[in-house]
């Protein structure tokens, strides 16, 4: 009876493995930063790579409080996607980025990224990704009876590798393979070794904007370090976590505003992130 269960398992293991991160191959050409980022770590994550783009283009600041401003008649930077267009639109009047990226044309925009990476394959629908979960938890239950009947050799393993895919988020295996090429591609430069107050070093505006757009929060770290405390991007950290003891003593008190104090738009992992 328990290999009776596992068999069951397996084929629910599968079934799952396959809705979620099927098809092996996508459409990667045209590939925007926006795109990058939202396939890495979702909407919120290409929102902040558009107003970083903003930034390293010239026109847009952020006040003491972390507040977004752009400066007079902005064109939107580089390869402008309807998201960079919608930013915009919505810094009209100064805004938090947790407000920005509240408001109905901005969520709109993410929407449509999102859908767009769908339509490329690169990131697993939402009915089709339910489906897999759905699917998933059956084969984690048939994998549990498995475990009762004695097979836990067989069953154990299965629940192991349906809570992976419970974490594996909504990229495909398309979607994954080209973020990894795309990373190999442009490493992340290592950060700089010195006791000094953070400052600002974007470097060339195309590289740094691919380089946060691939790396997210680590880049934003690197790059732009007192723009992205000031502004939240940095997971809800402020400008005085960022800045060092000795600059505090020295009196850098600019630097110590705080940010929006909205959570960040999450990490490396394949969740809503950065």
């Amino acid at each position: 009876m328990g290999t009776f269960w596992a068999a069951w398992a397996l084929a629910g293991l599968v079934t799952a493995a396959l809705l979620l991160l099927w098809p092996l191959r996508g459409r990667t050409d045209g590939l925007t930063t926006a795109h990058l980022a939202a396939l890495r770590g979702g909407s919120r994550a290409a929102l902040v790579v558009a107003v970083v783009e903003y930034r390293l283009a010239g026109p847009l600041d952020a006040d003491r409080g972390g507040r977004l401003r752009l400066q007079g008649s902005a064109k939107p930077p580089g390869t402008p996607t309807p998201l960079h267009r919608a930013v915009r639109s919505a810094l009209a009047r100064p805004l938090a980025l947790a407000d920005v990226a509240a408001l109905p044309v901005v969520l709109r925009a993410r929407r449509g990224l999102r859908r767009e990476l769908v339509a490329r394959h690169l990131l697993c629908g939402r009915l089709r990704r339910t489906a897999a979960y759905v699917v998933a938890l059956g084969a984690a239950g048939a994998a549990a009876a498995a475990i009762l009947h004695g097979s836990a050799v067989l069953g154990a393993p299965v629940v192991a590798a349906c809570l992976a895919l419970f974490a594996a988020g909504p990229r495909t295996a398309a979607g994954r393979r080209e973020l990894a090429r795309r990373r190999r591609l442009h490493p992340l430069p290592p950060a700089p070794r010195t006791a000094a107050r953070p400052v600002d070093r974007p470097g060339p505006a195309d590289e740094a904007a691919l380089l946060v757009a691939l790396h997210g929060r680590r880049a934003l770290r690197v790059l732009l370090p007192v723009f992205a405390a000031r502004t939240g991007m940095l997971g809800g950290r402020t400008a005085r976590d960022v800045v060092s003891r000795s600059d505090r003593v020295v009196g850098y008190s600019e630097y110590w505003a705080l940010g929006s104090g909205s959570t960040g738009p999450g990490s490396d992992s394949t969740g809503p992130g950065i």
